[in-house]
């Protein structure tokens, strides 16, 4: 039956606060004493995530891993077997001619064709063919289909075609793990879902998706996995929050609006008592009430929608924009210009900032006289440091090395106005100190403007990691903070959030997430049957191609406002783009109606919106512009009473 539940394969809600990473630890625990010989996986989202997961798990039999590394590893042992590569050219076999091709002449395709032929001699598909010996996963945002590297989210789109084509490498998943852990299941993709569900399905193993649907932060699932969603077992709940006191859980709950998910303060929080009651502050100067409630609350958490405002505020703009505009932190990076920011282990993927995060070290331990802990750092980065500088043959390699130490770190320290990250890394370079062949020869065109940005910045950011107190709405899942201020703001760029349009929709609406994610996934596949239908996107329509197609448009929106006639999300959010079109069918207006964004902004701020409150432990406050919700201002202080909220006006 369609319904039945799925006893072996579990949904594990995991509200804010819920202790759902001690929840994993807890249950892998338990699992690997209770069976001893059963082999264990967790897949975690980031790597981060993983190392978290992993404290005090040592053992053999548990396998902790992020899904990239996990599927390379698992599928990557077949990646030169003649059937893989035979299914690789059957599903990528219109790109890879497509691009040989390039009908559309693009320089960079052209570039990258001779450059093929300069090393193989011609291109053509059967040459192609013949010299791809294996797959590999490239860990770059781009397929090399040349050469049969997979990208990473073909990595995983990929794989999804291999279980779907060899039930033996399907059954081995089953097989090989007895119990299997997806942490943070909502930021994944469906497809990564669907390989694990079924790998497991009607099996002995055992799956548990663990997460909060409300904490999805990524854009990768598109709402294809609801139907399996709806018949896991969902026995295991997580309804205490361990973080915040009643006054905050009781807003949480009413926001979530959700039976199913009602939480309980612990029995350690449930008779704290804030400094005041959740509140919402609406004003025309934002900044400046910011500032004056600092001024009570110093260590307040500001939560700000952008990064760029969150590292503005800190002190370092500058230094986060050139950072961010360097191609190895673009969106589609594995890393972003913000995690390399606040990222102060000697993991930090940035080879410039890892060196100044370690001579913030050198320089405390230099304070303290620590020469052993100096050269356990220097041991630590043999990469980094050049080993002739703090391998002592003599009392004068010693004193060598102090005289080099007292240079670098007076340099460092120095509050020279006009010292740039040049200044110190140029000072670095001429004491010998980093080795010759670190940095990539190219470094200085590539980060020509990062070293430009003066060294005050940096030592701005290393004075906020050693208390943070501002973050954005983003990034700041399973963090928290006594008192909490939330910043409202809209932003039609990436990440695209429309948090007044919210406001609007859910201060005259009963709103839920299950409900506003079913519409927003309906309407997505409504828009996308139309883009197929008519054999390009929306977006992409010209007058002559609208004048071809405006029956069916016009058939399609009369089927679509039948459709949504009742339907609130689509009413406040999406009508009216419809109705002005039927008025008057051109180009210019269809172009307004089927887009995704409309709705996504608003379903993003809700999410947002409960996040950013789910992560004060005691005072909350909420900053929102009076000029932005003057068309529904009483409705929505209504609303915010009736939620929890104190409303001070300004």
């Amino acid at each position: 039956m369609a319904n039945s539940i799925v006893d072996n394969i579990f949904l594990v809600n995991a509200p804010a606060g819920s202790g759902k990473t001690y929840k994993i630890r807890s249950m892998v625990t338990n699992h690997s004493i209770e069976f001893p010989e059963d082999n264990i996986l967790c897949i975690t989202y980031t790597n981060r995530a993983a190392e978290e997961l992993n404290k005090d798990l040592n053992n053999p039999k548990i396998h902790i891993s992020t899904i990239h590394s996990f599927l390379n590893d698992f599928i990557g042992v077949y990646f030169s077997h003649q059937d893989i590569l035979k299914l690789y050219f059957k599903f990528y076999s219109n790109k890879i001619k497509k691009r040989i091709e390039n009908i559309e002449n693009e320089d960079h395709i052209n570039n990258s064709n001779q450059k093929y032929i300069e090393k193989y001699g011609s291109l053509d598909y059967d040459t192609l063919k013949s010299n791809i010996t294996s797959l590999s996963y490239n860990e770059t945002a781009f397929n090399s289909l040349y050469y049969g590297g997979l990208s990473h989210d073909d990595l995983i789109v990929f794989s999804k075609v291999i279980f779907d084509n060899f039930t033996v490498i399907k059954k081995r998943l089953s097989q090989k793990f007895q119990a299997i852990f997806i942490d943070e299941y909502q930021d994944a993709s469906a497809d990564i879902l669907k390989i694990f569900y079924n790998a497991t399905l009607n099996t002995p193993s055992k799956l548990y998706l663990l997460g909060d649907k409300m904490q999805q932060i990524y854009k990768n699932y598109d709402g294809t996995f609801e139907k399996q969603l709806s018949s896991l077992n969902t026995t295991i709940s997580l309804t205490t929050n361990h973080r915040s006191i009643s006054e905050v859980i009781d807003i949480l709950n009413k926001l979530y609006n959700d039976p199913s998910f009602v939480q309980v303060p612990s029995s350690k929080n449930i008779d704290i008592k804030p400094d005041h009651n959740p509140r919402v502050i609406i004003c025309n100067d934002i900044e400046k009430a910011i500032n004056q409630e600092l001024n009570c609350f110093p260590n307040a958490l500001c939560l700000y929608l952008l990064n760029q405002k969150k590292f503005d505020s800190i002190g370092c703009g500058n230094l986060y924009r050139t950072l961010n505009r360097l191609e190895r932190y673009s969106h589609v990076q594995k890393y972003s210009a913000s995690d390399i920011l606040t990222d102060f282990s000697n993991e930090n993927p940035d080879p410039i900032l890892r060196v100044f995060f370690i001579i913030a070290e050198i320089s405390d331990y230099y304070n303290h006289h620590n020469l052993g802990k100096i050269l356990q750092l220097f041991k630590q980065n043999h990469r980094i440091f050049n080993a002739k500088i703090y391998e002592f043959k003599s009392h004068d390699d010693k004193k060598r090395l102090s005289t080099i130490l007292e240079k670098v770190i007076t340099q460092y320290l120095s509050n020279d106005v006009t010292n740039k990250l040049e200044t110190i890394l140029s000072c670095l370079l001429e004491s010998n100190l980093i080795r010759t062949d670190y940095l990539d020869p190219d470094y200085e065109i590539e980060y020509s403007n990062v070293l430009d940005v003066k060294f005050s910045e940096f030592k701005a950011i290393l004075n906020y990691l050693k208390s943070p107190n501002i973050s954005t709405q983003h990034g700041v899942k399973g963090e928290s903070h006594d008192t909490v201020f939330f910043i409202a703001e809209n932003s039609n760029r990436i990440p695209v959030v429309h948090m007044y349009k919210f406001f609007e929709l859910w201060s005259t609406n009963d709103i839920s997430l299950t409900t506003f994610e079913s519409f927003y996934y309906e309407y997505c596949k409504w828009i996308n049957e139309t883009n197929t239908e008519l054999g390009f996107q929306i977006s992409d329509i010209t007058p002559e191609l609208h004048a071809e197609k405006m029956d069916y448009l016009v058939s399609r929106v009369n089927s679509l406002l039948s459709h949504y006639s009742d339907n609130q999300y689509f009413q406040l959010l999406c009508e009216k783009d419809y109705t002005d079109y039927l008025s008057r069918p051109n180009k210019t207006r269809v172009i307004k109606c089927f887009k995704e964004s409309v709705v996504y902004g608003s379903l993003s701020a809700y999410r947002l919106f409960y996040v950013g409150c789910s992560r004060s432990r005691r005072n909350l406050t909420i900053f929102i512009s009076e000029t932005s919700i003057s068309n529904y201002k009483q409705e929505l202080i209504d609303k915010l009473n009736k939620t929890g909220f104190s409303v001070i006006d300004q």
